[in-house]
């Protein structure tokens, strides 16, 4: 039986793999500024600009990343066994400490997705040029690893590492907006570490330039919460309360691996909550590695405070070097003993806040105040309401009062002013049906405008009693505003006809003829084959009496 059989690698399908699991194009700046961190620069600069595609008008991002690092050597490193560049080419390849950040090896391949990488870097006395051979992305996807070569030549007057990666893989609107990446800088990368509060003494500052940007900005390193403000008196708009910094220990593991978390944070009034992008998305607590914040988990706080409600005051870090990353660095991996114990601790830290005299004095005070401003912008509101009903109130009597007068003496008690609805037309036709007027020949059964067409109406029919479909207008020329013309009307009863011609055309192209009938206010409408009584009511009470016979 065939034994010490090794598996087989698909190098290429995992360079690919690796590459894809970056989501967030942004995490190129992430890896460029924690690789430069390692390498102990103290300062750096990464631009992105477009360039047009040669022979096309097409643009493609271009990177270009600096630092005053350290540098990279092609000396093979002792139990590693291949250099610091071919590291920087290679996967899962790294000279960090297991644990670390970095440690897998994986970051610099999100630089694979782009048409090729170039690096310049200097290191004792000695410059090293690499680049790739062929277009990364496009050979990945051919099922080959892609190479790449360098020259190494002695030159002491450069320093650090120079990397330019070309045609970048990404939507380009991704890299425009100055505030976007700025944001993305201070919080999700290693220039907006809490590290200081536990006795960092490295620093890094960044100069960054959007694609579409004249200038690059800098970005100073590090995270500072406010000054603590612990007075309540004035409200709690103003309040910082500061916890920590602090190192939990919370156990071992039965492997006997010690497992410890350095937590801080704070309580803050809505006058402080601008030290994060976003207080529904940002605030609450973060798990954190390196001192780099990984994953918000408010599901902690709500479940000691019970309670969601409390997370958007509170601003916790718990930085904890045994959690495991994923590959792509963006969440932690949760089936280890390492993490229960950590987050068991940090439960407990939560639960001291919780009984915290100034924490609970500042959730009753803010529940006080939430109770006040509620009532103030309820009054507020119901003002504002009654001055709103008022205002429309005396905006219709005055446009009442505007309106043309109706009087016609064959009419008792009619509207007092000219129908500008439907409603009103409906009371001055049934003002004519009580005043007998001889010119409407028909009574009304049903008036219903929810439901198809407005009236049911009784009439004698060539001496036959009938029930007809009638529909109300204020105007004929409404009709025509329809999406589809009149569908089994028998009449259409309306105060005035408006801006109509002879022929006039639905929205579906239908035409429409009105045809004039020999009694006064009374017309045909003629659309395809159907004819439509019409019954212009300001027309027939204008006739003398006899023309209504």
């Amino acid at each position: 039986m065939p034994t010490g059989i090794l598996p087989r690698v698909n190098e290429a399908r995992e360079f690919l793999e690796i590459a894809k699991d970056f989501k967030d194009p942004k995490e190129i700046i992430r890896e460029a500024l924690s690789n430069s961190w390692d390498a102990g620069a103290s300062k750096m600069s990464i631009e992105f600009r477009l360039e047009f595609i040669p022979g096309t008008r097409r643009k493609k991002i271009m990177v270009d990343i600096r630092d005053d690092g350290q540098g990279m050597s092609s000396e093979l490193r002792e139990g590693i066994g291949s250099s610091e560049i071919a590291g920087f080419f290679n996967l899962g390849d790294s000279y960090k400490p297991h644990g670390s950040i970095g440690s897998k090896g994986h970051g610099t391949k999100i630089y694979y997705k782009s048409h090729g990488i170039e690096v310049e870097t200097w290191k004792s006395g000695k410059r090293i040029l690499a680049q790739t051979e062929v277009n990364p992305w496009e050979t990945l996807n051919q099922g080959k690893v892609p190479s790449y070569g360098y020259n190494e030549s002695d030159d002491a007057t450069g320093s650090g590492t120079r990397i330019r990666v070309n045609g970048f893989q990404a939507k380009q609107s991704e890299f425009k907006s100055l505030d976007e990446l700025a944001e993305y800088v201070r919080w999700y990368t290693v220039l907006g570490s809490f590290g200081q509060y536990f006795g960092q003494a490295q620093s890094m500052s960044l100069d960054l330039k959007p694609a579409d940007g004249f200038s690059s900005v800098t970005i100073p390193f590090g995270f500072k919460f406010p000054d603590e403000q612990l007075g309540l008196s004035t409200g709690t708009e103003n309040s910082c309360k500061i916890f920590g910094p602090e190192i939990l220990d919370c156990g071992t593991t039965e492997s006997g691996d010690a497992v410890s978390v350095q937590i801080v944070g704070a309580l803050l009034g809505e006058a402080h909550r601008d030290i994060v992008p976003h207080t529904y998305s940002h605030m609450g607590i973060w798990l954190a590695k390196d001192f780099i914040r990984i994953e918000r988990r408010n599901e902690i706080l709500e479940n000691v405070f019970g309670g969601q409600y409390y997370y958007r005051a509170l601003l916790l870090f718990a930085n904890c070097q045994n959690f495991d990353l994923t590959a792509n660095r963006n969440n932690i991996r949760t089936d280890q003993e390492e993490f229960d114990l950590a987050i068991a601790g940090i439960k407990e830290y939560c639960a001291t806040i919780w009984q915290d005299d100034f924490v609970k004095e500042y959730f009753h005070e803010k529940r006080e105040e939430d109770a006040r401003k509620k009532k103030e912008k309820d009054e507020i509101d119901k003002k504002k309401g009654s001055e709103r009903a008022a205002k429309r109130r005396k905006e219709r009597i005055n446009a009442y009062k505007g309106r043309a007068e109706l009087s016609f003496e064959a009419v008792t008690r009619p509207p007092l002013k000219e129908p500008s609805s439907e409603a009103e037309t409906a009371l001055l036709l049934q003002a004519m049906i009580s005043s007998k007027h001889p010119a409407i020949d028909f009574v009304v059964g049903d008036y219903n405008t929810t439901i198809g067409v407005d009236l049911i109406v009784e009439m004698i029919d060539k001496e036959i009693p009938t029930i007809k479909w009638a529909e109300l207008v204020s105007s004929l020329e409404k009709l025509y505003a329809w999406s589809h013309p009149p569908e089994g009307f028998h009449m259409i009863i309306c105060y005035q006809l408006g801006k109509v011609g002879e022929k006039e055309t639905f929205k579906d192209g239908s035409v429409g003829t009105l045809v004039k009938k020999e009694s006064a206010g009374k017309y045909a409408l003629l659309v395809g084959s159907q004819t439509i009584d019409v019954y212009v009511l300001r027309e027939i009470l204008q006739a003398p009496s006899d023309t209504n016979q």
